[in-house]
């Protein structure tokens, strides 16, 4: 039997070599992606330990928002979330989910052993794959750090302070200063007892509404989201103001902008930019296309949201005004007002969207359900929203503002 000659064996050697050239280069490639799921799986468990995980929620609010919550400030480096950066009594962590922590350092290295890149701004990267990989942590570092809420206070009457009263009225509420310790700040309502507290983080803290003639206290807790604009409602356990400052009397004629503080009994749209779609649509000021809901499909999908409760509720309403500021995005789109009352819901006309954002509106000068003219009592139970089609799928229609605007009389 002959063996193989010079010439066979040198061939069986660079077919050898060849086949595992390839083999090593496929598991390198492997290696690489496996790295890189990784890395990117830690970078967004940083950025969550940073500002919180919006999923994790408690009695139906969000109950994480990280290391910004408590402190109040973004971290100035990685480590802050693993010890406290000294003298820090609001710093609650470590932050690092258990799958980070093997050690004091390891959770700062991306797969590769290359440290992390983070320094307090609103993006964490790596480069130890040799190219760049960013996880954004937050679109603004303001988005967690200055945020509102306004909101009303009232005597047990459902009377408000009035100019008599409205210097007896302290509302305090306490967060953390970005520092690692606490600031309260104070605020006064005006005579229809509204307020508006500013410069909020994000984060659950305490308020407290105080009648300063008696050091009666009101202490509820607010839970304050990313580019919050919220509303709320309070009201003392005894009549304050009664016969005096406010007196319950009407202040009309005049109208009331209520916008969304809440979901409602529908929730088929999609929201872009914010964590939840009530928040997508409640500013004051339209943002337009930096934060809206959507729609999901060729068919109508519908929203509604809770509103803010009414302040000047002894006038006679005249009408209810639902306004939605929508735009189609390229493909022809649809949408429409929608108002819910008495458990019924409503529709306005079908309006055909532009390319540019327009307020579209529709008004009831009685309540649709009962024909009759409209009670406050209907208007604090009421919802508002939106109902949104494209005839694409892929260009879903939008709506970046609702809010109803209820005019009264005397």
């Amino acid at each position: 039997m002959n063996g193989f000659g010079l010439i066979e064996l040198t061939v069986v050697i660079i077919v050898v070599g060849v086949l595992v050239a390839v083999a090593m280069q496929s598991a390198t490639v492997i290696v690489q992606d496996a790295r890189r799921v990784e890395t990117e799986r830690e970078m967004e468990m940083l950025a969550k330990a940073i500002v919180g995980d919006p999923a994790i929620m408690s009695n139906g609010r969000r109950a994480d928002f990280g290391y910004v919550g408590d402190v109040g400030g973004f971290p100035a480096n990685l480590q802050a979330l693993y010890e406290s950066p000294g003298g820090f009594s609001t710093w609650d962590g470590p932050y690092i989910l258990p799958g980070l922590v093997q050690d004091s350092v390891g959770f700062k290295m991306d797969e590769w052993g290359s440290l992390y890149s983070y320094s307090g701004g609103v993006t964490i990267t790596s480069s130890g794959s040799g190219s760049t990989i960013t996880e954004k942590v937050a679109d603004a570092v303001t988005d967690y750090t200055l945020n509102t809420l306004n909101g009303s206070i009232r005597d047990a009457n459902d009377s408000v302070p009035g100019a008599t009263y409205l210097d007896s009225v302290d509302i305090k509420i306490t967060i953390p200063d970005g520092a690692g310790g606490t600031t309260t700040k104070t605020y006064s309502p005006d005579a229809a007892g509204i307020f508006t507290l500013d410069s909020l983080p994000v984060g659950t803290h305490p308020l407290r509404m105080i009648y300063t003639p008696n050091v009666d206290t009101l202490l509820r807790y607010v839970t304050i989201l990313p580019r919050h604009k919220g509303w709320a409602s309070y009201k003392f356990a005894s009549a304050y103001f009664s016969g005096g400052g406010g007196g319950g009397g009407c202040s009309g004629p005049g109208t009331e902008t209520l916008r969304p503080v809440g979901v409602g009994n529908s929730s088929n749209l999609v929201a872009n930019g914010c964590a939840t779609n009530y928040l997508c649509v409640d500013d004051v000021s339209a943002d337009d296309d930096a934060t809206y809901v959507k729609s999901i499909g060729t068919s109508y999908g519908a929203d509604t949201y809770a509103t803010a409760d009414p302040t000047d509720t002894a006038c006679t309403i005249t009408s209810v005004t639902v306004y939605v500021r929508s735009r189609k995005f390229v493909k022809t789109a649809y949408a429409q007002v929608v108002l819910r009352t008495n458990s019924a819901e409503y529709t306005g006309s079908e309006e055909t969207l532009g390319s540019s954002f327009v307020d579209y509106s529709q008004q009831w000068t009685n309540n649709p359900f009962t024909g009759s003219a409209w009670t406050w009592a209907e208007v604090t139970d009421m919802e508002i929203g939106v109902k949104l089609r494209s005839t694409k799928a892929t260009h879903p229609a939008r709506c970046t503002q609702v809010w109803v605007v209820v005019a009264y009389t005397n």
